[in-house]
């Protein structure tokens, strides 16, 4: 049924995105691409600088004891490899956070230390989105009528979307794994997974709440690196439109990388959020009041430079012996 649902959403996105693809039309998206040529190597580069501006991000999510002898070329390696998973497998991010947990194991870094980086860096990074949708909104709403009902709208999922947060850094504070372990006893539920690892769960808790209330320096500047990646994010809107022939102000790609932010979390039970990514932008665009064919070519270059980078992921996941047959191994699938 769960896979029936995505393959349905999936499809959905997809035929909408087909019909504004039509209403664009393929003629103009085709002389729209002509503009970028040559250009597109150079249009591919913010978002190799969000890659290692993220893994800075990630590795002061580390603490003081660091990464024990793992270099930042391999520590960007390590999370490359774990965000290609994510950005394909419906997983809501967990899938890839377990690779990155065993590719730092297989390199000698205990357990209980990168899945405390992992979550403390996903933490950092969720609060840096929140931050950066928030001025996403403010730029939105400097580029929308005074009476556009799309303003309360953003103000809304930027609330929303701070009380989410709010509630993560609660849960960590309280401890994520002791509190579900204490609802699942509640709820007479036994669920193996946790029940076997009870003790490690709470040492891991705590480990990651030291790091909060010992090292809250460091917590800062991995949320600064994070924020500044999903500014570079916006970034390549910019870039890519100018190329295109089509240039935004730099407001309205704050704003447009913000909300697709948004709608790809919507998006998060499709496998590649597809479909709902790509309507997502036409959508966006659209409430701007910018060309539709901009948003039908960005959101095609989007997907494109997904599948390269999803594609350079792979190939790394492969060289660490974790794909084979095309498929994850047990290593992986298990946990993740």
């Amino acid at each position: 049924m769960k896979l029936t649902l995505r393959c349905l959403l999936a499809a959905a996105g997809l035929v909408l995105f087909g019909w504004f693809v039509y209403r664009a039309g393929v003629g103009e998206i085709a002389r729209a691409f002509t503009n970028l040529g040559w250009w597109l190597p150079v249009a591919l580069l913010p978002f190799l600088a969000v890659t290692l501006l993220d893994t800075v991000g990630w590795r002061f999510a580390f603490g003081r004891e660091g990464t024990h002898g793992i270099g930042f070329p391999r520590l960007v390696q390590i999370r490359w490899a774990g965000e290609s998973i994510n950005a394909v497998l419906p997983s809501a991010y967990i899938g890839g956070e377990a690779v990155k947990v065993h590719l730092l194991r297989k390199r000698g870094v205990p357990p209980l230390n990168g899945a405390a980086s992992v979550v403390a860096g996903k933490t950092a990074q969720v609060l840096a989105q929140v931050t950066f949708i928030a001025l996403g909104a403010l730029a939105g709403m400097a580029n929308l009528p005074s009476d556009s009902p799309a303003r309360t709208g953003m103000l809304a999922v930027t609330g929303l979307a701070l009380a989410i947060v709010a509630t993560l850094l609660w849960l960590q504070r309280r401890g994520i794994f002791t509190t579900l372990l204490g609802l699942t006893k509640k709820l007479g539920l036994r669920i193996r997974a946790f029940a076997d690892r009870s003790e490690k769960l709470r040492r891991l808790d705590d480990r990651i709440f030291d790091f909060y209330r010992k090292e809250p320096g460091r917590f800062g500047l991995s949320c600064a690196a994070y924020f500044c990646g999903w500014m570079t994010d916006a970034l390549e809107i910019l870039l890519v439109s100018h190329l295109l022939g089509m240039p935004l102000e730099w407001s309205e790609a704050i704003a447009i990388e913000a909300f697709i932010s948004v709608a790809k979390a919507l998006g998060i039970f499709v496998p590649g959020a597809l479909g709902v990514q790509e309507s997502g932008f036409v959508f966006l665009f659209l409430l701007f009041a910018l060309p539709t064919t901009l948003g039908v070519s960005y959101a095609i270059f989007r997907r494109g430079r997904e599948v390269i980078f999803a594609g350079v992921g792979a190939a790394m996941l492969y060289a660490e012996g974790l794909i084979s047959g095309g498929k994850l191994t047990t290593k992986v699938e298990a946990p993740a």
